[in-house]
């Protein structure tokens, strides 16, 4: 989801070279090394991640690989080429246990996705000129998201359950996109949270989807995370807020609500013309 809008979005003055897995395979050195040589790119926007959570939790040395190996070696070629590395992380590098989250605060993983980020985050700093974007919930056109699920099954009849104890803020991967533009220009390093503004459960989420999709009337039912079917412990209050946005002088995200309204505008559009 979020490689196809920072393509789609990228501004006049960037020349934009998409790669997938077809370009390399990021788990080999030799594969990441021939393919940046080629591409000589000033700046590389690492999108790339394993983001199955359960099936990190069920693979977790595949998910290393992905998401900490892999990272290594871009960062290391970035450091060859002298170009700068931009890292996409998540907010299941803390514990949830006190959020909200700072940049500055210490990170503490509770589960095996969690564990492969931060690595992946370790691996990013071997290039000195890195930028590590820590997010999170992401939905958007392109992609399985949470957004996308809940209508779907709301659609189709079925009842829902949500979870009604985790809390986050919810960042639409166009405004994502948009916003890694800005910190590239503003060439910030570091570590800097970039979410769409304010929070809510995934509960609250669900219910308002539904509300701007008309189907406020199909049955949801809130339940605590640990009676969710899953073998992967969450970050219940990994909230992510940023000290850094007004240092560095860029305008927050818009308000979770209005972002999730366009994507809702977008799919009840395509639902019309099915």
């Amino acid at each position: 989801m979020l490689g196809q809008e920072v393509t789609r979005l990228a501004p006049r003055w960037a020349n934009v070279v998409p790669l997938t897995r077809a370009d390399a395979d990021l788990t080999r050195a030799d594969e990441v090394r021939a393919c940046l040589t080629e591409v000589g790119p000033d700046v590389v926007v690492h999108c790339a991640a394993w983001t199955d959570v359960d099936g990190a939790s069920r693979e977790p040395a595949a998910a290393w690989e992905a998401n900490a190996e892999a990272t290594g070696h871009v960062a290391d070629v970035c450091s060859q080429i002298g170009a700068r590395l931009l890292y996409v992380s998540t907010d299941y590098v803390f514990d949830g246990e006190d959020g909200p989250y700072v940049e500055s605060d210490r990170p503490s993983p509770i589960n095996a996705y969690g564990k492969s980020k931060l690595g992946g985050e370790e691996a990013a700093r071997r290039c000195e000129d890195h930028l590590i974007v820590r997010t999170q919930w992401l939905y958007g056109p392109g992609g399985r998201n949470f957004v996308a699920a809940i209508l779907d099954a709301a659609r189709s009849g079925r009842s829902l359950r949500v979870v009604n104890n985790e809390y986050g803020r919810p960042t639409y991967t166009p405004d994502l996109a948009r916003g890694i533009w800005r910190v590239l220009q503003v060439r910030a390093r570091g570590i800097l949270h970039l979410t769409n503004s304010r929070s809510c459960s995934r509960l609250r989420f669900a219910q308002v989807a539904l509300e701007m999709a008309g189907l406020e009337n199909v049955q949801i039912r809130g339940i605590p995370s640990e009676q969710w079917d899953s073998p992967t412990r969450r970050p219940l209050n990994a909230i992510l807020r940023s000290e850094r946005m007004e240092e560095l002088g860029i305008e927050p995200l818009r308000p979770w609500r209005e972002a999730l309204r366009e994507y809702v505008n977008i799919l009840t559009t395509r639902w019309a013309h099915a």
